[in-house]
């Protein structure tokens, strides 16, 4: 590398400064559970009640108390019958209990036992002998999955459908969350939309379309799109537009193409007129040119142009740090380190995201890697499960292990 010229910061240098600038959001809304799914919580949810709200049957069977218990063959009297919803009851010594499961266990019971292992008559049940129980067998005790008062989520959890759930069980109809508005601008003269008639010269805007299902998948969904002209007036003109309009002035901005160093590259000289701008080139492929910084105090990240490049840079960079704007802890899932059916002879310049698949071969899981890595196609993509990190600097052979993120997993957060 010629000495004039910058050296590539590191993907993780460039991460650990990201999440370090990261401020939490101000935007909260308050929405019902069946509005929420996929988003990020606000503020902690704590239960109302204890779950389960009582001692219950794990299974179908009969409720004892089991110092009652002796040899094999023994019977007793069974004058209860409790199914899920009825009132609590009580059993007295020597007595058991015909119990369903869920169903509230009587008071004077303390173990239950399933009715494949009992001989249950209409009155009366043979049980098995005291060595094959174990006492409290078969209950779920009150507050085994949340206790009234405590935290079951904290803020920066996301809201899959399970949390959601929990949340519904300890009696809470609706949470803060999140709501950053994100601002998508995509520029070139070169751009037209997928809807017009094709024009020579001119390409379909892909990564606005792109940007805007990742960031809906991953959690975001208050989205405006702008696509700005090689124009510096109207440039300027609508980042004035929607940065004093508060109906329409977001939480974060995310550019694709514009920012590099290029001389029809006028969106970033704009930007830098309305705030502070750090041009990073990152040891990244695809990408290598990224713009992080802040644009009248609003969180600015300026991605590539490529397409391929536009997915990596969000999925391993910009996600992460509106993660941790969020309050999350936990920004990028841990990866699956599986072994290459394919060769890379030439040491990596930069860290690479290839585009693999994982296959299964003589029942092992092994990535295969598509043919064309071009950073400006997104069939790759399409056909790929996900991402296999290249370190700087590594050459790879059959056999080799490399870290895999999964497309599901890395939006899932």
């Amino acid at each position: 590398m010629h000495g004039a010229k910058q050296s590539l910061m590191p993907v993780a240098e460039a991460l650990e400064h990201l999440l370090d600038s990261a401020r939490p959001f101000r935007a909260v809304r308050d929405i019902p559970l069946c509005d929420c799914q996929g988003q990020y919580l606000a503020e902690p949810v704590t239960s109302r009640v204890d779950v389960p709200a009582f001692d219950n049957a794990a299974v179908d069977g009969v409720a004892l108390r089991y110092a009652d218990l002796d040899e094999p063959g023994l019977t007793r009297p069974m004058p209860l019958r409790v199914a899920a919803g009825d009132a609590p009851a009580t059993l007295a010594p020597g007595q058991v209990a015909r119990i369903f499961t869920g169903a509230p266990v009587p008071a004077g019971a303390d173990t239950v036992l399933m009715q494949e292992d009992c001989e249950i008559g209409q009155t009366r049940v043979r049980l098995p002998g005291k060595a094959s129980v174990t006492a409290g067998q078969n209950i779920r005790p009150a507050g085994q999955d949340a206790q009234c008062d405590a935290v079951v989520m904290q803020r920066g959890e996301r809201l899959t459908p399970q949390a959601v759930g929990l949340i519904a069980s300890v009696g809470i109809a609706s949470v803060k969350v999140n709501a950053p508005q994100v601002l998508i601008l995509t520029s070139g003269d070169e751009i037209q939309a997928p809807e017009e008639i094709p024009l020579p010269g001119k390409i379909f805007d892909s990564n606005g379309p792109q940007l805007t299902q990742l960031l809906q998948q991953s959690g975001f969904v208050n989205i405006q799109r702008e696509h700005l002209p090689d124009d510096p007036a109207i440039i300027r003109n609508t980042l004035i537009r929607v940065l004093t309009d508060s109906a329409q002035r977001p939480d974060v901005i995310i550019s694709t193409g514009g920012v590099s160093v290029g001389e029809e590259d006028h969106l970033r000289a704009v930007l830098a007129d309305h705030g502070e701008l750090d041009f990073w080139r990152l040891a990244i492929k695809p990408g290598k040119p990224f713009t992080y910084g802040r644009i009248d105090d609003i969180p600015f990240f300026g991605l590539p142009g490529n397409p391929s490049a536009v997915l990596v840079c969000y999925l391993m960079l910009v996600l992460p740090a509106l993660r941790r704007c969020c309050g999350a802890d936990v920004v990028l899932p841990e990866p699956m380190t599986l072994p290459v059916d394919f060769s890379i002879n030439k040491p990596a310049k930069r860290q690479e995201y290839l585009r693999v698949r994982c296959v299964t071969e003589s029942g092992h899981l092994t990535l295969q890697k598509h043919p064309n890595q071009s950073s400006g196609m997104l069939s790759s993509a399409v056909w790929a499960d996900g991402l296999a990190v290249v370190p700087v600097g590594s050459t790879v052979s059959p056999g080799d292990t490399l870290s895999f993120f999964s497309f599901s997993g890395l939006l899932a957060g």
